[in-house]
């Protein structure tokens, strides 16, 4: 049937009944044929099958050749995405193992002996106080990243201010490209950590990691935060709407990191003005020295 086949499958086909058809007259004539002019005019024949065979397995050999390298291109893919992955991971330990050694903060380990907030857990109770070096201000932290600060201190017990505690901002930065922002804790019809204070003439794409900015009078810089999981454009039209995903598991975590002793002298080298306000015990005072930052 016309059109039934591709062009390169019809020339086979035709090239095949050739060759059907000349081994039938060989078969019936042969014998009467002398030998010199059936090799002439059986190589005379089979030439075009012959260059039409080879045609045709030099276009699969190319096929082949094309899925194999779009395979290794694919394969190629994946791995300069788990390199880029992997760089973005040594970068958060390395800023990590920075911090670490500018200031070689103490950190000690604290049960969480209760969680408050619903249906988001805003509040650690920790099962330590005072007594075992704990002040307002610390920053507390989990393996995978920040989780809060210390907003209150007993002898024996403190509370902790999670990521989600509304009243409990965070001067965050976007890791590689700098874009700074105020995290924040937001309720309504899509409740979330939400990055905020972020023009829309600032790039910031889903999958990007943020962690906390110079700007913070609360923390060091480099502490990792979250991811990017969505971004869009606040209802004003003039700022980002960029949600969040915190790298500490607030809802699972049983034991907190909390770094014992001033945060100025055991982090990060300050002028003795931002020291001072940084070690003022007033939660409401803090909220909003880190909500403004130094932008």
């Amino acid at each position: 049937m016309p059109g039934a086949f591709p062009p390169v499958d019809r020339q086979a086909a035709v090239a095949l009944v050739v060759v059907e058809l000349l081994c039938a007259l060989l078969l019936l004539f042969g014998n009467r044929l002398p030998l010199t002019a059936m090799t002439g005019a059986t190589a005379a024949l089979l030439a075009p099958a012959n260059g039409t065979l080879h045609w045709i397995q030099g276009v699969a050999t190319a096929r082949s050749d094309a899925s194999r390298l779009s395979r290794e291109v694919a394969q190629l893919r994946i791995e300069r995405d788990r390199m880029i992955d992997a760089g973005l991971e040594n970068a958060r330990l390395r800023a990590l193992l920075g911090f670490s050694e500018r200031g070689r903060p103490s950190l000690r380990t604290f049960q969480v002996a209760g969680v408050a907030g619903e249906p988001w857990p805003i509040v650690y109770h920790l099962a330590g106080g005072a007594g075992d070096g704990l002040h307002i201000g610390q920053a507390v932290l989990s393996p995978e990243g920040l989780v809060g600060r210390v907003t209150r201190v007993d002898e024996n017990t403190a509370s902790v201010a999670l990521l989600t505690d509304p009243n409990a901002p965070v001067a965050c930065e976007v890791v590689g490209t700098g874009v700074r922002g105020v995290l924040k804790f937001r309720f309504g019809t899509e409740p979330g950590l939400y990055l905020t204070a972020v023009p829309l003439t600032d790039t910031v794409k889903v999958g990007e990691r943020i962690a906390t900015s110079a700007t913070s009078l609360l923390f060091p810089a480099g502490i990792p935060v979250g991811r990017v999981t969505q971004v869009g454009r606040e209802p004003t039209g003039l700022l980002s709407a960029i949600r969040i995903e915190p790298f500490a598991p607030l809802s699972r975590i049983r034991e907190v990191l909390v770094a014992v002793g001033p945060i100025e002298a055991a982090w990060w080298p300050r002028p003795v003005a931002v020291a001072d306000s940084a070690r003022r015990d007033s939660v409401t005072v803090s909220a909003k020295a880190d909500t403004v930052g130094r932008r």
